[in-house]
């Protein structure tokens, strides 16, 4: 999911927060701020994160990003979410307020696939999406022990209930026509030493082409002069 809005929107736990996810825009034009679009090839310098690679979850990449898809979500109050997905299913998340060109970019992040859940039972969807499943919780325990603390209704108590919202992904730029991704989604992170890049870990329950499926992905904020977009 910053500044405005990103900052309290996204990071800080803004109390609207569900209410402006729910707002859906109509209007399916493709967005394109950062020159970033399907068919664009985004090289990332790297470099930044390599002095921390031990120390995060998040694989950093090692060639050109080729976006081959573009999700699109409108906030309903002048803030747009815009995702560039990669073949390997990368993620270029760009938060634009008041607008959405180049001037209106607030945040970049990147994210990569960390893991799929398949639940095939009740109880086992309960884990995960009842009050006080995984997705609500103040904090997510990855298996290795690395713990993340809830973002979003960071100052509610126990249980939040997730943000709910459907993404529009296109594939074709030059078409209106795309599929739509319900997702309920729970921003998590942890705060690494001082000088150190922060992770996060987003935590989505999507509805995706008739397959429901829990996805877990961490990120980390990219810098403009971080990206080269061809």
């Amino acid at each position: 999911m910053i500044g405005g809005t990103m900052k309290s929107l996204f990071k800080s736990g803004a109390r609207d927060l569900k209410a402006r996810f729910s707002k859906q825009g109509e209007d399916d034009d493709l967005d394109t701020p950062l020159n970033l679009r399907i068919g664009a090839a985004v090289d990332i310098d790297t470099l930044p994160f390599r002095m921390n690679a031990d120390d995060l979850h998040f694989v950093l990449p090692e060639e050109t990003m080729l976006i081959v898809a573009q999700g699109f979500i409108d906030l309903g109050d002048g803030s747009y979410v815009h995702r560039y997905y990669a073949d390997d299913d990368r993620m270029i998340q760009v938060m634009t307020v008041n607008g959405t060109e180049d001037q209106h970019v607030e945040e970049i992040t990147l994210y990569a696939p960390y893991q799929s859940y398949y639940p095939d039972s009740a109880g086992e969807w309960a884990q995960w999406t009842a009050k006080g499943g995984k997705l609500g919780s103040s904090s997510y325990q990855m298996e290795d022990g690395t713990e993340y603390k809830r973002i979003w209704f960071d100052t509610t108590e126990g249980h939040a209930e997730p943000v709910q919202f459907t993404e529009a992904i296109y594939e074709d730029p030059e078409s209106d026509a795309h599929r739509e991704n319900f997702q309920k989604v729970m921003l998590f992170g942890r705060n690494l030493e001082e000088s150190k890049k922060n992770e996060y870990l987003l935590m989505t329950v999507e509805s995706y082409e008739k397959e429901e499926t829990v996805e877990l992905m961490v990120g980390v904020d990219i810098e403009l002069s971080l990206l080269k977009v061809i």
